[in-house]
């Protein structure tokens, strides 16, 4: 990609050259292929407006020294209101990184007298370096970041995975402070996979905006968001899990940590929560190539309904609820169910149904198969 991009770059500042050449007066038209060279960016979206915002900075500044031209001659105060008139004139056109070119024209021209030959030439070769180098972006494989932003996904869905197993693993012996301590700043250190995630989905965004590859990539944008979203919450959630385990631990009741049974019956619960996070990644990824595969996901779901069941059906039984751990079980409860309601197959599914696709109806023939795919007898209706 970046080789790519490279040769992009330098084919657009080559060309910008050549093209200039003959429609300039000018026999070294260098602003045509340094801008060119400045216009060409990661994105077809971000070339686009980088051109459009370095025109525009151009034309201005250029104007801001015609019209200081015509009053007075260049000297150190001249300079000064040219540059900052400028800068505010930028500033309120919203011209962002290309900001400076407003006050750099205005001084070269400035420094010519505002020369009629000089301005024009200036906008000519700056808009001649401007439509070659998004001309060159949008016909010379304008690149899609979906890919790498799936992939980001799936390695978010993959450390969350990997925590809940860790915590599982561990919780089924008599877990220590030490532990429970630890599982609480993996949990926090998900955010740091979060943002990486999240600026990776930012770039993917922003390349299929105005992208002719893009057109049969509609969908992948508000899949890999609405994933991020749950994958976010869901490792919310996994820090009130761990953090009602860590109160546990310091809450001074008679079962310090949770009793075998409870123990044995959560850990197998949070071993089928980390295969069904995981397996949500791998949904998210399906569906970006446009072939959504979630058995995995139902699967996972339904053995983690029924383990459910079976831990609150235990905090539930016997004197439990006489002590006064069970504001910690109502939390570790209510953390789990948010977890499974944030990767849910169901809701999943009907999301799907919203997002843009070239054709909104399905053809007879993939309705047919998604309901072959489906199972004839979905997992138990979760308690509410």
């Amino acid at each position: 990609m970046r080789g790519v991009r490279t040769a992009k770059t330098t084919g657009a500042a080559v060309l910008a050259w050549l093209v200039a050449l003959p429609l300039t007066d000018d026999p070294r038209p260098v602003l045509a292929p340094l801008t060119a060279l400045l216009v060409v960016q990661l994105t077809l979206y971000d070339t686009l407006r980088s051109g459009l915002r370095r025109v525009s900075s151009v034309v201005v500044g250029v104007l801001v020294a015609v019209v200081l031209a015509e009053q007075v001659r260049i000297h150190w105060w001249s300079l000064g209101i040219a540059i900052g008139a400028s800068l505010v004139i930028g500033r309120l056109l919203h011209l962002g990184d290309a900001i400076a070119e407003v006050p750099i024209s205005a001084m070269l021209v400035l420094a010519v007298g505002g020369n009629d030959v000089a301005a024009s030439g200036r906008i000519t070769e700056t808009v001649i370096g401007a439509l070659v180098g998004m001309l060159v972006s949008a016909v010379v494989a304008p690149p899609l970041y979906t890919r790498p932003a799936s992939d980001a996904v799936q390695h978010l869905a993959g450390v969350t995975a990997e925590v809940l197993r860790r915590v599982a693993d561990e919780v089924a012996g008599e877990y220590t402070r030490e532990q429970a301590a630890a599982w609480l700043d993996a949990a926090r250190a998900l955010g740091r996979d979060i943002l990486r995630a999240d600026q990776a989905l930012g770039r993917a965004e922003e390349s299929l905006r105005l992208n002719p590859r893009a057109f049969d990539k509609a969908h992948a944008a508000p899949s890999l968001r609405s994933g991020l979203e749950a994958l976010e919450r869901t490792s919310v959630a996994l820090r009130g899990i761990c953090r009602a385990l860590a109160d546990r631990v310091h809450s001074g009741s008679p079962e310090q940590v949770y009793a075998e049974d409870v123990r044995s019956a959560l850990s197998a619960l949070l071993r089928d929560l980390a295969d069904a996070v995981e397996a949500y990644g791998q949904l998210v990824g399906s569906e970006v190539v446009g072939a959504p595969q979630d058995a995995g996901l139902r699967e996972a779901l339904a053995a983690a309904w029924v383990d459910r069941d079976r831990v609150f059906s235990l905090l539930r039984g016997g004197d439990r609820l006489q002590t006064d751990a069970w504001e910690l079980h109502g939390e570790l409860a209510a953390n789990i169910d948010r977890l499974l309601h944030d990767i849910d197959s169901e809701a999943r599914a009907e999301l799907r149904q919203s997002w843009p696709t070239r054709a909104r109806l399905p053809r007879p023939v993939t309705a047919a198969r998604a309901r072959l795919r489906r199972p004839t007898s979905g997992p138990p209706n979760p308690p509410r």
